[in-house]
């Protein structure tokens, strides 16, 4: 076997943690609602609108940068649904993702440019990083959208899937003020996607014929 050298090390690590990050399933599927959307098509997808849309203000080369490794923790962590969570539940998804991101820093090894960067992410001062976050909310809506509901229907009813997103507005609105466009994009994503909630199927109003059964 040839002899590797610590740059080959490092690049066939990163590999290896790609491949993983594409492995992850999410709670989300794709248009036809039965193939189940991967932390690779869910990354590429904010770093695509994220970008896109960011204001004027912003350095879109951070914002792509901070996409990319925005979920890089679910390799070891998994992807947690969160529209129907606990308080419990979000505490110990917390929890697996801190241990996540410890285990990726110490593989990634000292002076690693993606571990600053997932950090720097995770204290959410950066406008990059608290676009891409409060992008990131969006995107599930538009999966939604996409599938007519089927990932949700799986989780809850149209009244509490109208309800979990009420409480994540105002979540967002009082933690990310300084965004209204990006608010509004949520807002408008939401509607589009409660929208799209299947309609129940409308009874036959007429009587069953004698001898049938209803």
């Amino acid at each position: 076997m040839a002899p590797t050298t610590p740059a080959l090390s490092r690049a066939l690590n990163l590999a290896r943690i790609s491949l993983a990050f594409a492995r992850v399933e999410r709670a989300t599927l794709h248009e036809d609602g039965a193939r189940v959307e991967t932390d690779t098509d869910h990354t590429v997808m904010l770093g695509l609108v994220a970008c896109e849309l960011a204001p004027a203000h912003l350095d879109r080369t951070k914002v792509a940068a901070f996409a990319l490794v925005h979920d890089l923790a679910e390799v070891y962590a998994g992807d947690t649904q969160t529209l129907v969570i606990t308080t419990a539940g979000m505490a110990e998804k917390r929890d697996r993702e801190d241990i996540a991101r410890a285990r990726l820093a110490a593989e990634l090894g000292d002076g690693s440019w993606l571990a600053g960067l997932l950090a720097t992410y995770e204290q959410q001062r950066e406008p990059e990083a608290r676009w891409v976050r409060l992008i990131d909310k969006v995107l599930p809506k538009l999966t939604h959208a996409f599938n007519r509901c089927a990932a949700a229907e799986r989780l809850t009813d149209q009244a509490g899937f109208d309800a979990a997103h009420a409480r994540q507005l105002a979540k967002m609105r009082e933690e990310y003020p300084e965004f209204p466009e990006a608010l509004d994009l949520l807002r408008a994503s939401m509607l589009h996607a409660e929208a799209c909630w299947p309609c129940e199927p409308v009874a036959d109003a007429a009587p069953a014929a004698e001898g049938t059964v209803s």
